[in-house]
């Protein structure tokens, strides 16, 4: 059973903001509570998921008023904090995976404090108060915590806290990658592992479209006619969608966009790419290690399971001579149906 104890005069709050290993792991917007669990950074570098699927079997847990918090992070200079925003099914564990090193740089993947801050927000609870109304920047500055003096953090947020793109590019000062996958690969990846994976696309529809109901180009009606694969289709265009939406905010200098067959084509260069425009100081021998090594030769969000790109285009090979001519009538369908993405490259700034 998990150890939860509220934080006491043996556990004062500025010592849970000051050390990183007390990860922020959620937010309780009816209790206004963060809930700190603390744990080391090898557990944090190595979940794919730094949620409910995470196991803590025996981890010490806190869990603290949003306003005590705040008070021990005052305003200050925007902490450097680098995200990869991604569509799902694009290699962006895997990139994060490989993008993390000691010393140097520390992936978060996927956190669910702030899929809980994006839900909070779409509700309009982060208006609430003042206090409250920093939560989004008391986060990123509890996530960009280094493990050491001068190394960075990056973060690989889940698809559900893409609505918090405008606040990272507002409250940080660290850079973002578009990480994507070509629409018809997007529908394969859906395809090929089943409901699970289709509800998880009408569930992710949903939330892309919460706030714009009366604004949806789709009627109601003809929406609930929409195959599994059409959503998924329009899910992926909403998601391009808010990624270009956040461009502006953040300069071509703080964005790039990179498609995920240029990194698994040449993973090296890629990685040189990333290494030099997150700042992060890896070096040549990080990068050529980590492409012979067993990282990119494995599942990695099941480090058990060999898998490799071969792999994945023999899958992906057999997903399309399963769908026939449907995936390019969807393809086809779905780009008039979602007319401002452009044809051919639909982001700006591509690494590769």
């Amino acid at each position: 059973m998990l150890s939860v104890r509220l934080a006491s005069p043996q556990m004062p709050s500025g010592e849970l903001a000051g050390d990183y290993r007390w990860f922020p792991e959620d937010f309780r917007s009816t209790r206004q509570q963060l809930s700190f669990v603390f744990t080391s950074r090898a557990a944090l570098a190595s979940q794919p998921f730094l949620d409910h699927r995470w196991p803590q079997d025996g981890l010490e847990h806190r869990q603290v008023s949003f306003e005590a918090i705040a008070d021990e992070l005052p305003h200050a200079a925007k902490p450097e904090l680098n995200f990869i925003w991604h569509t799902s099914f694009c290699c962006s564990t895997l990139l994060a995976h490989a993008l993390d090193a000691p010393g140097r740089n520390l992936s978060l993947s996927e956190p669910m404090v702030l899929v809980s801050i994006a839900d909070a927000k779409k509700t309009g609870a982060v208006e609430q108060g003042w206090q409250l109304s920093r939560l989004p920047e008391i986060v990123f500055r509890l996530l960009a915590r280094p493990e050491t003096p001068g190394a960075r953090v990056l973060v690989k947020p889940s698809n559900f806290a893409n609505h918090l793109l405008p606040d990272a590019a507002r409250l940080t000062s660290g850079k973002s990658l578009f990480l994507y996958s070509g629409l018809p690969d997007f529908l394969v990846s859906i395809a090929k592992s089943g409901i699970s994976l289709r509800k998880y696309a009408r569930k992710l529809f949903a939330s892309l479209t919460a706030n714009m109901r009366e604004q949806l180009p789709w009627p109601a009606a003809e929406i609930f006619q929409m195959s599994d694969l059409e959503i998924a289709a329009l899910v992926w265009h909403l998601q391009l969608l808010e990624f270009r939406s956040a461009l502006p905010l953040l300069g071509a200098t703080r964005s790039a966009s990179l498609n995920c067959d240029a990194f698994l084509t040449d993973p090296e260069t890629a990685l040189a790419k990333l290494d030099a425009f997150f700042g992060l100081g890896l070096g040549a021998r990080h990068i050529a290690q980590t492409v012979s090594g067993p990282l990119l030769n494995h599942h990695a969000k099941a480090p058990s399971q060999s898998f490799d790109a071969d792999c994945r285009r023999k899958q992906a090979d057999d997903v399309k001579r399963h769908l026939g001519d449907d995936l390019n009538r969807i393809v086809e369908w779905s780009y008039r149906a979602c007319p401002m993405t452009p044809q051919g490259v639909p982001l700006p700034n591509a690494l590769l």
